[in-house]
């Protein structure tokens, strides 16, 4: 998706994200200053279609990523993007790979970027999977003058289907701002009496045990030509972009979770239909998300975050809370060469 432009503030903040579980995370993968994301799905039966990005004129692609995810308890198979062949082993295979569905992404930003600068706006991309995947996501990283003062991070990995908590601690209160948060879930089925979907609460200062929905999921991204959106095993994949409204969901009037009203983009700042409160408030110096999948066979594998505000520190830790991961990235400080490239011109 194009997200919005946005107001950012004067100060900026500094976040500390903490993935802490028995048995799975999502982990700290990139982040960008100044920029947004671009965020598309693709999930079809006959494993062929097109994908999109959606980019203002004049627009710099900073990068490109492509995720694909297994149907559940089958392998991943290689993808072709815009004529070009990934195979599952030139692609990382998203840690720790302990749920039956599997997560492979790639770096796509040598094929993404000198198609859509120069060109922009909204464009489609052939994609097609050598075997049954449950569909794909293109996260497209971008910036122009619009997105000064934004934030953009990518978290992926797995969220344990039996429980996870995601804590994203701010160095100094947080003030004003967006923040826009998009869910990517694979394997997640609502139509009829079927109710997969995962259930997010929020906990801040201000707020405790919050739901966000309850009916995360569905196969929002099929363009099944052959079953239109009921999808079916290879198209059944969801992720909050394109097209999509980040004005929360109010799940709590549905006895099932089956018309796919969330669309897994959600903005922060924002209540929702049963309580106009924001879910973060002025003051508030932390951001807990913990996530559940009842039904047990649903795949949330990435989470995408942009900011309005500038987001100075980002420390992941492993489970305990303690250790940093191998890898980890303290943005402005030590941390991957790339990260550091990219946000070293934003410390002066």
């Amino acid at each position: 998706m194009k997200l919005p432009t946005l107001t950012k503030i004067a100060a900026g903040v500094a976040l500390a994200v903490a993935a802490s579980t028995a048995s799975a995370n999502l982990v700290l993968s990139h982040a960008y200053q100044d920029s947004a994301l671009s965020i598309d799905g693709f999930a079809d039966t006959d494993n062929a279609g097109t994908i999109q990005a959606d980019t203002p004129n004049n627009s710099t692609v900073e990068a490109a990523f492509l995720y694909a995810s297994s149907v559940w308890s089958g392998p991943v198979f290689d993808v072709t993007l815009e004529g070009n062949t990934l195979t599952t082993a030139s692609g990382t295979l998203l840690a720790p790979d302990e749920n039956p569905a599997s997560t492979v992404v790639w770096d796509v930003t040598s094929i993404i970027k000198p198609a859509v600068e120069g060109t922009w706006g909204l464009q489609d991309f052939s994609i097609s999977e050598a075997g049954a995947n449950d569909g794909a996501v293109l996260v497209v990283v971008y910036s122009d003058a619009t997105t000064t003062g934004q934030t953009s991070i990518i978290m992926d990995g797995e969220l344990a289907t039996t429980g996870d908590t995601t804590t994203l601690g701010f160095a100094d209160p947080y003030v004003s701002g967006d923040l826009i948060v998009s869910f990517a879930s694979s394997f997640s089925f609502q139509v009829g009496s079927t109710s997969q979907s995962t259930v997010v609460d929020i906990t801040t200062d201000s707020t405790v045990n919050r739901n966000l929905t309850t009916c995360l999921g569905g196969q929002d991204e099929s363009n099944d030509q052959d079953s239109g959106p009921t999808g079916g095993n290879s198209a059944l994949m969801t992720v909050g972009g394109i097209g999509d409204d980040p004005t929360n969901p109010d799940c709590s009037t549905l006895a099932t979770p089956t018309d796919r009203t969330d669309d897994e983009l959600y903005n922060l700042a924002l209540g929702n239909a049963s309580d106009s409160n924001p879910f973060i408030n002025p003051g508030d110096t932390f951001l807990q998300i913990d996530t559940n999948n009842p039904s047990n066979d649903d795949n949330v594998f990435a989470m995408f975050i942009t900011s309005s505000f500038t987001v100075s520190n980002v420390d992941n830790t492993d489970i305990t809370g303690n250790t940093p991961i191998p890898g980890s990235v303290f943005l402005l400080g030590l941390g991957l060469v790339g990260i550091r490239r990219v946000l070293a011109a934003h410390r002066s």
